[in-house]
């Protein structure tokens, strides 16, 4: 499937091979693309597509390895692109043509002068239809609109919050209105149009081709003002800069920020769903995986532009290809023959579900259709959710939650439910099936039934009971285990208790869904059972990649008490040290300190000081040591307090 498809099966089974360490599969080594161009060019192969010279080649080879490197200087990375761009003046079109040089310029692009940029949408506008379906120039073009576009609309988008501090807001804008010229503000929206329009022109030859149909989506999401797809990270940026909070969008979470846009683009938009929702082969468009993605992107599109169309849309999604009024239940009619059931069975027998597919929705029958379904649940709004349920889910949530590919539809489903009584059935549903969904691997449910849980503040009692109970903790004397359980996700009698202080595996699912209990309103047993380890046990825990995070909602929980984390601070006495010099543990006790009275931060401090060398001998330990400034706590504990009175004052 293609990048935009997002939440594609390829992630989710790595993610489902991370929490599994005896099925984790080996995985192809990817191709580094600047050890074959040198590879290709001692074989006097200069790159495929169009053909440049052997000079200009290893001098795009030089130019990559420099970005690979890094450079951190503006000034130096700002000359490295003018020289470059203002190299292949003249021969763009033969460059943005080869394997190597359309690289280059893609990555080049987006840090170009006004004028450099200028001079390309000149070039590229000459030749459009041949640009756009190449192999290589395609990548270029896709590039300079995403560039056009943003500073088309910057003059428009609020400002980040970490200048908002800093900068006063009448010479904020200042800043940003002169960036760019008007003149060169206005050559980017209007090449934006222009390519647009010519895409939408052309949509019913450009749906169907890899490239093309690629660039659809790019001109959907620069039209919109889309940043990142829900599931989609940003590319790796090779010049090493930080992507700050530009992260994507975590799971479980179903908010997607957009750019402000000019209506004319979003007019655009309202175009393109229009169109294609009037073509005869629409409700066949869900089921092939490159027109589904497009769909997709289109679903998110449209409804930073429009209520109406994203309405129609959907309904017409719904009715017509997820599941049609005249489809019935094949499992339903008890006069299908023998050969029918056995042709079923094998059927379902190759997918590897363990249920039989014929009794659900034709939806559920493709993966690229479950991916368009999921888009759909979080564009749609409370009236039409309500509808995909019903028609998609209601009554086949255990059968689905089971299922390896289609248990993150479900995660989806509850992802983006907004309603408190529409939720509850959706537990009772799923509560018997908790057992079940734990032996198959197919966790994230109970990680998304847990969020929603918490979001919606319902049911977060019978959770944590129906969660002790698939892991047999529901007695006295074994409830103090229930932490140490639900990290693994494993069942009391699947668990050596007299093993926990010894390193074990922690599922990152069990992590999440032990935080999201902390901050229920009435975590009470889950934090008893924390406080119930040994100080050696709650080291394992805390200096775990995956664990080290409870520490968080221990010391920040709005319904953790001031006691229960004094005797979080009491219990780990003795073991600070040891969690100071791990990579994880570090963190866990930065957070612990941050939540410690200055009574315990001196106490803590103290022991530290005693083997100050075996800090400063680690490089997290080092780090620990230099942020809370161990030195002048060991020559002065007053002048040390003094300080830390002094900067909490001033962040305040």
């Amino acid at each position: 499937m293609s990048e935009e498809n997002f939440d594609t099966t390829e992630s989710k089974a790595g993610e489902q091979n991370e929490n599994n360490p005896q099925k984790r599969k080996w995985r192809k080594k990817r191709k580094n693309f600047l050890s074959n161009a040198k590879k290709y060019a001692k074989k006097g192969q200069m790159g495929r597509g169009t053909q440049i010279s052997e000079e200009l080649y290893q001098y795009f080879v030089g130019i990559l390895e420099a970005i690979k490197q890094g450079i951190e200087d503006k000034d130096e990375k700002q000359a490295l692109v003018n020289n470059v761009l203002e190299r292949t003046k003249g021969e763009e079109l033969n460059i943005i043509g080869n394997q190597l040089g359309c690289r280059v310029i893609e990555l080049l692009i987006p840090y170009s002068t006004p004028e450099d940029l200028e001079r390309y949408i000149e070039v590229v506008n000459t030749d459009l239809r041949r640009l756009c379906s190449d192999n290589f120039c395609g990548y270029v073009l896709n590039s300079m609109l995403t560039v056009c576009s943003h500073r088309a609309t910057d003059h428009l988008q609020n400002n980040n919050q970490e200048t908002e501090d800093e900068v006063p807001k009448k010479k904020r804008k200042k800043e940003q209105d002169c960036k760019y010229s008007e003149e060169h503000v206005k050559n980017c929206h209007e090449f934006v149009i222009k390519i647009s329009k010519y895409v939408l022109n052309n949509l019913e030859d450009f749906v169907w081709e890899p490239n093309t149909n690629y660039m659809v989506r790019t001109v959907l999401k620069c039209l919109s003002g889309i940043n990142l797809l829900p599931g989609e990270k940003p590319k790796v940026n090779l010049f090493k800069e930080p992507i700050l909070q530009n992260k994507g969008i975590p799971p479980h979470q179903s908010d997607v920020k957009y750019r402000n846009v000019p209506e004319d683009f979003t007019e655009i938009v309202k175009e393109f769903g229009n169109r294609l929702s009037l073509w005869p082969q629409f409700k066949d468009l869900p089921f092939e995986n490159m027109t589904s993605a497009l769909l997709q992107v289109l679903l998110f599109a449209v409804k930073n532009a429009d209520k109406t169309v994203t309405k129609h849309l959907i309904k017409k999604l719904l009715n017509e290809s997820f599941a049609p009024d005249d489809w019935v239940s094949e499992g339903a009619d008890d006069k299908k023959d023998d050969e029918k059931d056995s042709k079923d069975d094998d059927k379902n027998e190759v997918n590897g579900d363990n249920t039989l597919s014929s009794n659900l929705p034709p939806v559920f029958q493709s993966e690229a259709a479950v991916r368009l379904l999921e888009a759909a649940l979080f564009v749609a709004k409370k009236k039409l959710y309500t509808q995909i349920y019903a028609k998609c889910f209601i009554n086949r949530l255990g059968q689905l939650a089971t299922v390896k590919t289609l248990n993150f539809t479900v995660q989806r489903l509850i992802d983006n439910c907004q309603i408190k009584e529409e939720f509850e059935p959706m537990f009772d549903e799923l509560c018997p099936k908790f057992e079940e969904i734990m032996s198959c691997g197919n966790t994230g449910v109970l990680v998304a039934l847990a969020k929603a849980c918490h979001r919606l503040k319902s049911k977060q009692t019978q959770f944590v009971q129906h969660l002790e109970a698939v892991l047999k903790c529901t007695e006295d004397g074994a409830q103090k285990y229930f932490s140490v359980l639900c990290l693994r996700l494993q069942p009391l009698d699947k668990v050596d208790v007299n093993k926990l202080s010894e390193e074990y595996f922690i599922h990152i699912h069990g992590s999440i869904i032990l935080q999201t209990i902390l901050d229920f309103q009435r975590p009470t047993k889950a934090i008893s059972s924390v406080l119930s380890l040994s100080g050696e046990e709650l080291l394992v825990v805390l200096s775990d990649a995956k664990g080290c995070h409870v520490a968080d909602a221990l010391c920040t929980g709005q319904f953790v008490g001031v006691k229960s984390r004094d005797k979080l601070v009491k219990k780990l006495k003795g073991y600070y040290q040891k969690l100071a010099l791990s990579q994880h543990g570090s963190r866990a006790f930065e957070q612990i300190f941050e939540a410690s009275s200055p009574e315990q931060q001196v106490a803590i401090m103290t022991e530290l000081s005693d083997k100050s060398n075996l800090l400063n001998g680690s490089q997290y330990g080092r780090i620990i040591a230099t942020k809370y400034d161990l030195n002048t706590f060991k020559l002065s504990q007053k002048a040390w307090e003094k300080a830390r009175k002094k900067a909490k004052k001033n962040q305040d």
